[in-house]
């Protein structure tokens, strides 16, 4: 890694640094010179009282990280100046395989959800299946329609990133993954459906049935005549902030499985919508997750300096807003990562410690504090209209 960090260093360093669409005037920022406000899991809601206490039972630890709500996406964009979010979907390619909810009736509730949009075909937004389900826009569909609203009413706002996670783990595989030995009752959970290329294809082209590509930033608008978008980035860089106004990103959160089934047969992610969460070294590799700023603070930087858009996370799922402790959010912020992802752009009322993440300055973006140009302004960078 650190022959490969280094050598992309020494690449982009000779490099031409992106598109020069600035006047003479004004300095030419690129769009992975900024930094943004993210937030995590941004659709999702508490499940209800009822069912949250039975969790609570089953495993405090499993309660606790799903303890939190997010406001609508509209509100994140306008109110809180995120501009990157994250969605999980689940393939629902015939169409109500999400619409009963089998932990409803343990709490005497109803197990069918009685939703018209969830007997739909198509690909459905929830956190886990069954228990976890409760959410701001029940389908992708819904969601981007949100986003493409508010970004037709902004069109000068610096570009959004749509992260996508495909799952599609069974209750048993999420369960195991706690590691506190946590055994819940089989109550006849739903199943999901396993990712297929001929499923990603379907996300591609639900994505683009509501967002127009015109207002998409591919792979492919990226990787321009390079062999691979890797080299396009580190050798030509990303395009100018200017030219990526008003315009949204696409990426799979996904790197395991999910990752390789998404990239067969697009090594270096042609004719692809998302980028994908990638390793230094790799074709595809433009977009990288590395979620802890405080163990790869140091391997972060260093990549933002190469060249990459780098996500981390400014909080583990509410422990750190339990115990209003910001060493992960301030070792966020200073790693330069262009995402910092948070489930707190809203400051903390339900523990009482007011624990909030937002992007230092007050603007929707600032100056990267580790590869912006020595001229980069705030004014710059702001939005327009805002």
């Amino acid at each position: 890694m650190a022959g490969l960090v280094l050598g992309a260093v020494l690449i982009a360093a000779c490099s031409s640094g992106g598109s020069d669409s600035g006047s003479p005037d004004e300095p030419t920022v690129d769009l992975n010179q900024i930094q943004v406000l993210g937030s995590h899991n941004s659709y999702h809601l508490q499940p209800r009282e009822e069912i949250f206490t039975v969790l609570e039972g089953l495993s405090k630890e499993l309660a606790e990280s799903i303890e939190y709500s997010h406001v609508p996406l509209d509100e994140q964009f306008t109110e809180h100046g995120v501009r990157q979010i994250e969605i999980d979907v689940f393939a629902d390619p015939e169409g109500g395989l999400y619409a009963d909810q089998a932990a409803n009736p343990v709490v005497d509730l109803p197990e069918a959800s009685g939703i018209p949009e969830l007997d739909e075909p198509g690909f459905k937004v929830l956190h886990t299946q069954d228990f976890d389900y409760a959410t701001n826009c029940l389908t992708l569909t819904i969601c981007l329609e949100e986003v493409e609203a508010w970004s037709s009413a902004n069109p000068d706002h610096v570009p959004v990133m749509v992260m996508i996670e495909g799952k599609q783990e069974t209750i048993e595989e999420a369960a195991g993954e706690l590691g506190d030995g946590v055994e819940i009752p089989d109550l006849g959970f739903t199943e999901p459906v396993r990712f297929t290329p001929e499923l990603f294809d379907d996300l591609d082209a639900e994505i683009t049935s509501v967002i127009p590509e015109e207002m998409i930033i591919t792979p492919d608008d990226v990787r321009g005549d390079h062999d691979t978008l890797e080299e396009a980035v580190l050798e030509d860089g990303w395009p100018s902030l200017d030219d990526s106004r008003g315009k949204i990103m696409f990426a799979l959160v996904n790197t395991g499985d999910e990752r390789d089934v998404y990239l067969e047969g697009h090594a270096s992610l042609e004719g692809r919508v998302m980028f994908t969460s990638s390793e230094p070294g790799e074709p595809d590799a433009a977009f990288l997750r590395l979620d802890d700023p405080i163990e790869e603070g140091e391997q972060i930087m260093e990549l933002v300096e190469a060249g990459y858009l780098i996500r981390t996370r400014s909080d583990t799922p509410t422990a750190d807003a339990r115990n209003n402790d910001t060493t992960r959010r301030d070792a966020a912020l200073a790693s330069g990562a262009q995402f910092v992802s948070t489930d707190y752009e809203v400051p903390d009322s339900m523990f009482g410690t007011g624990y909030v993440v937002s992007i230092p300055g007050g603007t929707p973006a600032r100056c990267n504090p580790v590869n912006a140009p020595a001229d980069c302004t705030p004014e710059a960078i702001a939005e327009p209209s805002g």
